[in-house]
C-alpha cells in the first residue's frame, strides 16, 4: 500500500469540534501490501442480510443520456452552455457508489451534483458466470434501477454496472483462466446493453502472493481486453477499477497502476478502511487527510506518479465507524468496529451526545461515550468505551478541495444512500464542484423594472454575477448588480424597453472557489409595459466614454477611450429613447444604443477643441459646439444638417465656449461660456432676446452645465460647487448638493415632466454621486468612484 510517512500537525479545516485532544501521537506503520479483504468487500459482508426494499422491474427501456455538448448564442456566438459532466455544470468527475442495500432510497439523491452512479453489484463466480443467487442480482433486475437509471439520464449523469469478485481463488480464475475469463468479459459486455448504462466499474479486491503468481498480470490483461471491447461497441462508454489507497506506492500489488492507467478511463481510488492498515487493533480515522502510512494527501501525490490526472478519482467515506475501545483515550485499542453510515454517526451524535473533539493530523472528527450496559438511549446497551470516527462536512470539504488543488479528474463517494436526506452533504458536493446558479421571473414582465431571483439551491454560494443581453438590439452583455446572497440566492433588479427582448444569465461563486457554468433565460418586456420610473433611460456617462445605467435598461456604446479623457458631451436623441450621441474632444460624434447615422458634423484631427453639442427637439439633426463658440450644423439618420444659426456669440482664437441649448419650439437657443453668460442664437429666425437671471462669474471659469426646462426658454445654470442658478423666471432652486470651495459638481439634468414652477432633477458630482431634486425618486444601485473624479455628465430622455 503507502510508503511509510512522518505524522504532520496541520491546522483543523472547520471550528466545529470543541475540546482539548488527548495528547497521544498518530502512530505510524510502514508495510508495502494490499489489504486481505477490501473496503467493499468488507462493507457487503456486514449488509448481506439487510431486507431489501424493491420492485422487481416492469419495464428496462431507458431514456437516452441527455448531453450538453455546449452552444453557441445565436446572436453573439458567446459559448453559454460549455461541455461538462452533467447537465447542471458540474465541474468535476463526481461519481457515487450505489449498492444494491440502498437502491430503494434512489429518489431521494441529488442527481444534479453527481456525474456517475455505479450500482454495486454485480458478482461474477468463478468460472466468469453471474451469481444470481444474491441481493445484487435481484436489485439488478428490479424497478429501481431502470428509474434510477432514467433520473440519472435525464440529468446528464452516466450509470455504470460494478462487476464484483467473489473471493481471493474465484476471482485467480477469472483473470487467470482464458475460458472464465472470456466468458465473465463477454457477460459483462451484454449486461451493459442489457441493461443500457454507459460503462462499467470492475471492483476486484484481492492480493497477490506466491499462490497467484500471474494474478496482477492477469487483471491488467483483463482491463485491457474489457476496455477494447466495450469501447469498440460504445466508444463514449466509461470503462473503470476501483483501487486501493496505496496501489500507486509500489508495484507489486493486486492493481498495478502504471500499467492499468493506458488501457482504462479512470481509476477509484477506494481512500477509506486505513485505520485497519494504519493502526490494527485499534480506534483511528478511516481516511486521514495526513499523517500514518497511508492518508489522503500522500496517496494523491503517488497516483500522480503512476497515471494522468484526468484519470484519478478519490474516493471518500460517507460513513465512519464506532469502535468498542478499552479506553477513551484517543486512539484506543479496541474489541470491535462497525461501519455506520454517515445518517447514522448523525443519530449516535444526538442519542450519546459523545464528547467530540478535532483531529488535527487526520483533519476529522472523532468522539467518544460510555455505553451503559442497560437502558442505553442509543440502544447498544454494550457496557463499554465507544469511539466513532467520521468524515463530516468540514473533513470532506478538505478532500474536496484537495480535489481541486491537485488537477485530479474528481471525487467519488462510497455510498449514495448513507446520507440519509442529509442535505449539508449534497450542499457540500455542489460547493465545491458545480455551484448552478438558477434564475425565476415570469417570460413577459408588464412593468420595465423587474425583480429576478437568483439562486443557487444548496451551495454555499460567495456571490453571483448576473448579466443583460439585448436580444432586440443584439447587443450585451451587461453585468448587473444583484444583492448579497443569503442562504443560496440573491435578487437582482433588471430594467427593459417596452417592446423589447432580452437574455438574462447568471453564475455563481461559490465559498469554495469555484465559478459555475452560466445559465440562461429569456424574457420579454410587453409593448405596452408602464414605465417604471418618471424617466424612460438615465445613464451615466464617464470621462472615457463608459456608459453606465441607472436604474435604467443598458445601452452600449461605440466608442471608448481607456485612460484618456477625450468625452464632452453625451445627450439622447429626442424621440428614441434607446438611441443617444457621444462627443469626443475633436469634434466626432459616436452613436450608443440604438443605431444611429451621422451625416456631416465638424472633425478637429487631434485639436482638442470641441465643447457641447445639443440636438434639434425633432431628432433629425443638432449642432456641435467649438471653443471659440462656433456651432457646426449635422444631420441624422439620413436627414439633412441644419441651417447655419443667426447671432450667437464667436470668440476667435479663445476657448471660452462651455455648453450649448436648443430650445424645445428649435427657434434657437442659448451657449454659455465658462464664466456663466448666457448667449442667445436663432435657428432659421433671429436670435432670442438676452437671458435674465443665471450666475455669472467674471473672470472665475466655475460655469459647468446648461439646462432648460422642457417647453420654455427657462432653465438653470450649474456651477462648480454645486450651485443651481434660475433664468428667465424659471422657480428658484436650492441644490441638493453644495461643495464651498471644491470643484466637483459636474452635471444637471431635468425631468421632463418639469415645469417653471416644479422643477425636478437630478445634480451629478464628478464622483457618480447622483444627487435628487424637486421630488425626482432616488437613484440606487448606480455605479460610484470615491476620490476619483471621472463623472462626465448625466443623459437620458
Amino acid at each position: 500500500m503507502l510508503a511509510a510517512l512522518s505524522v504532520t500537525t496541520v491546522a483543523p479545516a472547520t471550528a466545529e469540534a470543541v475540546g482539548a485532544v488527548p495528547a497521544q501521537p498518530a502512530p505510524v506503520h510502514s508495510s508495502f501490501r494490499d489489504p486481505l479483504q477490501g473496503p467493499l468487500t468488507l462493507e457487503e459482508a456486514q449488509h448481506s442480510h439487510d431486507a431489501l426494499h424493491l420492485t422487481p422491474a416492469t419495464t428496462f427501456t431507458v431514456i437516452p443520456r441527455q448531453t450538453s455538448p455546449g452552444a453557441g448564442h445565436p446572436a453573439t456566438g458567446l459559448l453559454v452552455a460549455p461541455a461538462t459532466y452533467n447537465q447542471a455544470g458540474l465541474q468535476k468527475e463526481v461519481f457515487g457508489f450505489a449498492p444494491y442495500w440502498t437502491l430503494s432510497q434512489e429518489s431521494t439523491w441529488d442527481y444534479s451534483v453527481l456525474s456517475t452512479i455505479a450500482y454495486f453489484g454485480l458478482p461474477l463466480s468463478w468460472d466468469g458466470s453471474w451469481e444470481t443467487n444474491s441481493g445484487g442480482w435481484q436489485a439488478f433486475n428490479s424497478q429501481n434501477l431502470t428509474d434510477m437509471i432514467n433520473r440519472a439520464h435525464a440529468a446528464g449523469d452516466r450509470v455504470v454496472l460494478s462487476v464484483e469478485g467473489t473471493g481471493q481463488a474465484a476471482l485467480n480464475d477469472v483473470l487467470t483462466n482464458a475460458p472464465s475469463k472470456q466468458l465473465a468479459l463477454t457477460n459483462i459486455v451484454n449486461a451493459i446493453g442489457y441493461r443500457g448504462v454507459d460503462g462499467v466499474m470492475i471492483d476486484f479486491e484481492g492480493t497477490t502472493g506466491s499462490a497467484y503468481p500471474n494474478i496482477q498480470s492477469g487483471l491488467t490483461d483483463f482491463m485491457t481486453q474489457l476496455s477494447s471491447q466495450v469501447h469498440s461497441k460504445w466508444p463514449q462508454d466509461l470503462v473503470t477499477i476501483a483501487t486501493y489507497s496505496g496501489s500507486a506506492s509500489w508495484d507489486f500489488g493486486l492493481m498495478k497502476i502504471d500499467a492499468l492507467a493506458p488501457v482504462v478511463d479512470a481509476m477509484f481510488v477506494m481512500a477509506y478502511d486505513m485505520s485497519f492498515s494504519n493502526m490494527p487493533g485499534q480506534a483511528g480515522p478511516t481516511a486521514p487527510y495526513s499523517g500514518w502510512t497511508y492518508n489522503d494527501s500522500l496517496s494523491v501525490s503517488q497516483y500522480l506518479t503512476k497515471a494522468p490526472a484526468s484519470k484519478i478519482i478519490l474516493g471518500v467515506p460517507w460513513y465512519g465507524y464506532k469502535f468498542t475501545t478499552s479506553s477513551n483515550t484517543r486512539y484506543a485499542p479496541e474489541s470491535n468496529a462497525v461501519a455506520e453510515s454517515y445518517s447514522k454517526v448523525r443519530d449516535y451524535l444526538n442519542c450519546a451526545r459523545p464528547t467530540t473533539y478535532w483531529d488535527a493530523t487526520a483533519r476529522a472528527p472523532w468522539g467518544f461515550w460510555k455505553s451503559p450496559s442497560s437502558n442505553d438511549p442509543c440502544g447498544d446497551n454494550v457496557g463499554k468505551w465507544q469511539e466513532i470516527y467520521w468524515d463530516d462536512t468540514g473533513a470532506l470539504a478538505n478532500k474536496y478541495a484537495l480535489v481541486n488543488s491537485s488537477g485530479i479528474r474528481g471525487m467519488g463517494m462510497w455510498a449514495l444512500g448513507y446520507d440519509g436526506g442529509a442535505s449539508e452533504l449534497w450542499g457540500e458536493l455542489s460547493t465545491y464542484f458545480s455551484c448552478p446558479a438558477s434564475m425565476n421571473v415570469a417570460g413577459t414582465q408588464s412593468t420595465t423594472e423587474f425583480k429576478v431571483q437568483v439562486s443557487a439551491g444548496s451551495c454555499g454560494v460567495k456571490s453571483f454575477d448576473v448579466q443583460q443581453f439585448d436580444g432586440t438590439l443584439n447587443t450585451g452583455w451587461y453585468s448587473l448588480k444583484p444583492s448579497s446572497p443569503s442562504s443560496g440566492s440573491a435578487q437582482v433588479i433588471v430594467d427593459g424597453f417596452p417592446g423589447s427582448t432580452y437574455q438574462l444569465r447568471a453564475r455563481a461563486h461559490s465559498t469554495a472557489g469555484v465559478t459555475s457554468s452560466w445559465s440562461e433565460l429569456t424574457v420579454g418586456v410587453d409593448s405596452a409595459a408602464s414605465w417604471s420610473h418618471p424617466f424612460h433611460g438615465l445613464y451615466t456617462v464617464d470621462n472615457y466614454g463608459g456608459l453606465h445605467f441607472d436604474n435604467s435598461p443598458p445601452v452600449t456604446g461605440t466608442a471608448y477611450w481607456p485612460g484618456k479623457k477625450l468625452v464632452r458631451a453625451a445627450k439622447s436623441v429626442p424621440g428614441n429613447e434607446q438611441a443617444g450621441l457621444v462627443l469626443d474632444a475633436y469634434g466626432s460624434l459616436h452613436p450608443y444604443g440604438a443605431p444611429t447615422t451621422i451625416v456631416g458634423g465638424p472633425h478637429w484631427t487631434n485639436w482638442d477643441i470641441a465643447r457641447d453639442f445639443a440636438l434639434l427637439p425633432d431628432g433629425t439633426g443638432g449642432y456641435v459646439l467649438d471653443g471659440f463658440g462656433g456651432l457646426s450644423p449635422f444631420g441624422l439618420n439620413g436627414h439633412a444638417a441644419p441651417p447655419l444659426t443667426k447671432g450667437g456669440p464667436y470668440w476667435r482664437n479663445w476657448d471660452i465656449a462651455r455648453k450649448v441649448v436648443i430650445f424645445s419650439d428649435g427657434t434657437g437657443g442659448y451657449v454659455m461660456d465658462a464664466y456663466g453668460g448666457l448667449h442667445g442664437f436663432g435657428i432659421n429666425g433671429p436670435a432670442p432676446a438676452p437671458a435674465t437671471g443665471g450666475g455669472y462669474w467674471a473672470g472665475n471659469p466655475i460655469a459647468r452645465d446648461l439646462v432648460l426646462i422642457p417647453g420654455t426658454h427657462a432653465g438653470y445654470v450649474l456651477e462648480a460647487y454645486g450651485g443651481l442658478h434660475a433664468f428667465n423666471s424659471a422657480a428658484a432652486l436650492t441644490s441638493p448638493a453644495y461643495w464651498p470651495g471644491w470643484d466637483i459638481a459636474r452635471s444637471v439634468w431635468l425631468l421632463s415632466s418639469s415645469t417653471l414652477t416644479a422643477p425636478a432633477g437630478y445634480l451629478l458630482d464628478g464622483w457618480g454621486g447622483i444627487h435628487q431634486f424637486g421630488g425626482a425618486p432616488a437613484i440606487t444601485g448606480n455605479d460610484y468612484w470615491p476620490h476619483w473624479d471621472i463623472a462626465h455628465n448625466l443623459t437620458g430622455s
